[in-house]
């Protein structure tokens, strides 16, 4: 195993690549500071050194909040928003092992990449919240992170969200996230002129999607296909 001096010497850190991504502007980023302790058990729990984008994000930031806080990015650990290491660390269906949890948005989609389990080895791939299935973005996580930083959420999250949204997830805390009622992924869903979103803890949004998702006969909704859903293609 490497030790902390040997991830950080390097002579190309990406976090300097990070910054221009983020100074470009294209979409609303905050970059949230990282703790001391946390960030540096973080980068040597991953194992990678700080050449590396995901290493960057680990070290260098807490997280960052995407597009008004739409998606909480993790980082090396911010107050409540656990570090990439420690999303690894829980046990349920988005961070077992086979891929590591590297954030989600404030409907209870997650982003994970594959190192393993998902069938698309290498690459990011995002559980929906409206389908409650993996879906392969077909990108690797530096690219990955350069598309949410040039606003690719907006084609993403689409039909995920709401008038007034922004103002809405900009003021939700860091272990927070919108429960939609009725539910994303029942039928029908869409034709419902009328929902309700109340404020959860995270970690009762996802435990309430793995509970959903393990019901055999459950009505989903709709997905649209990948090509018109992440733009990229």
């Amino acid at each position: 195993m490497r030790d902390l001096d040997e991830l950080l010497a390097v002579d190309d850190p990406a976090m300097l690549v990070v910054r221009e991504w983020i100074d470009a502007g294209r979409v609303e980023a905050a970059l949230l500071p990282p703790e001391p302790g946390r960030r540096e058990r973080c980068l040597v729990g991953l194992q990678v050194t700080v050449r590396s984008v995901l290493g960057a994000l680990a070290y260098e930031t807490g997280g960052l909040l995407v597009d008004h806080g739409w998606l909480r990015l993790l980082g090396g650990g911010h107050g409540t928003l656990p570090s990439l290491y420690e999303a690894a660390q829980v046990d349920d269906a988005r961070s077992a092992k086979g891929h590591l949890v590297l954030g989600w948005d404030v409907v209870g989609g997650v982003f994970a990449l594959d190192t393993g389990d998902l069938g698309h080895s290498g690459r990011v791939c995002y559980y929906a919240p409206d389908s409650l299935q993996w879906d392969d973005l077909g990108l690797g996580h530096a690219e990955f992170v350069e598309w949410v930083l040039s606003g690719g959420l907006s084609t993403l999250a689409e039909d995920l969200r709401w008038e007034g949204w922004r103002e809405q997830a900009a003021g939700l805390r860091l272990d927070e996230a919108y429960l939609v009622e009725p539910p994303l992924w029942t039928r029908g869903r869409r034709e419902t002129t009328e929902t309700s979103r109340r404020r959860v803890p995270v970690a009762e949004l996802l435990a309430h999607q793995a509970r959903a998702a393990r019901v055999p006969h459950l009505s989903r909704g709709h997905r649209p296909g990948l090509t018109t859903r992440f733009g990229h293609r």
